[in-house]
């Protein structure tokens, strides 16, 4: 009689989740506010005039790092199809290093003064994270690389998360004030909550092997 395997159901994990909310939080962004800016006569397209053609070679490579990065996290991929890992992430990485410099640049182009050093600082950021990705991956150091690409993507979802949160009816009425508020705030949260992630994930592996170890010699 053949036997019968049961298989445990998949545990839902934290990361799922987050990944989960990031990839709605961008199909929002593109339908409520972005795709205007395909269209010349909107004003979306239009408040971004003085930047012109600058608007799309920082949007579509910006836009393809978000899509990418998502996957990027994904282990089935890693383990099943590690050549398409391996493209993927070198798309990634040429992105950001096309998207970031021009964020900058459109940034003292726009008539927003008072953001140009948010987008200075949210740039710098994703670039270095990312190249520290980079760099890690190159020397065979792995486990820093899947850290600093952690710490790398929330800089690239900045831009998605900022878009969302002014969308909030009582958030737009507050403006400009409201707008500078929402971004730095964003950029904070970016640049310190991946670290708190990672240790978070060590303390918890290292509880969970003390109660290993404490259960073998019971």
């Amino acid at each position: 009689m053949a036997s019968i395997v049961v298989r445990a159901p998949k545990r839902v994990q934290p990361r799922h989740v987050i990944l989960g909310a990031l990839g709605l939080m961008m199909i929002v962004v593109w339908f409520t506010r972005d795709h205007m800016l395909l269209n010349a006569s909107s004003p979306l397209r239009q408040r971004y005039a003085p930047v012109g053609w600058l608007v799309f070679l920082h949007g579509f490579p910006g836009a393809i790092a978000l899509l990418l990065g998502i996957f990027q996290f994904s282990a089935r991929l890693r383990q099943r199809h590690l050549q398409w890992h391996r493209l993927m992430g070198r798309i990634y990485v040429g992105s950001v290093f096309i998207a970031a410099p021009v964020a900058v640049i459109v940034a003292v182009k726009l008539p927003i003064p008072t953001l140009m050093l948010a987008s200075v600082i949210q740039a710098t950021g994703w670039i270095v994270t990312t190249g520290t990705a980079l760099y890690c991956v190159r020397t065979g150091q792995i486990q820093q690389h899947r850290e600093w690409m952690i710490r790398s993507y929330p800089f690239a979802m900045v831009f998605v998360v900022v878009r969302v949160i002014l969308a909030i009816p009582a958030v737009a009425r507050t403006g400009a004030l409201g707008l500078e508020t929402v971004v730095w705030s964003t950029i904070a949260v970016a640049c310190f909550l991946p670290s708190f992630l990672i240790e978070w994930q060590k303390l918890a592996a290292n509880r969970r092997a003390i109660r290993a170890r404490a259960a073998a010699r019971a």
